[in-house]
């Protein structure tokens, strides 16, 4: 991808950062991404908060985010893509389960809404 550096830097919980691209350019997934590389740093998932335009985009979102933790609990994907979301997830299950929060519970207090 072109905008490589750019996603990377997107990681980076440290900066505030905006998101503007077209359609189907991966910024779903990259807010996803996004949102588990900031569960790794938090007490508890709810501290987190994503705000969405639509009741449909923030299902999207929360979608994305559970199904990436729990694809953290199998086998890494060969597909490359898909690498970057498997480890940011399986971190973020890592450091919460060290807080006593299982699967379930980061899935149930994951904080994603619409304005």
């Amino acid at each position: 991808m072109v905008d490589t550096q750019n996603r990377s830097r997107a990681l980076n919980t440290a900066h505030s950062f905006i998101v503007q691209a077209p359609a189907g350019s991966g910024k779903t997934t990259l807010l996803t991404q996004r949102f588990l590389a900031l569960l790794k740093t938090v007490n508890k998932p709810e501290e987190i908060l994503a705000v969405t335009f639509t009741k449909k985009a923030a299902a999207e979102m929360y979608e994305r985010v559970a199904h990436a933790l729990d694809m953290s609990l199998v086998e890494e994907p060969s597909c490359d893509h898909e690498k970057s979301t498997y480890l940011l997830a399986k971190e973020a299950v890592q450091h919460l389960n060290k807080l006593g929060l299982d699967l379930n519970q980061i899935k149930n207090n994951l904080n994603i809404k619409t304005i």
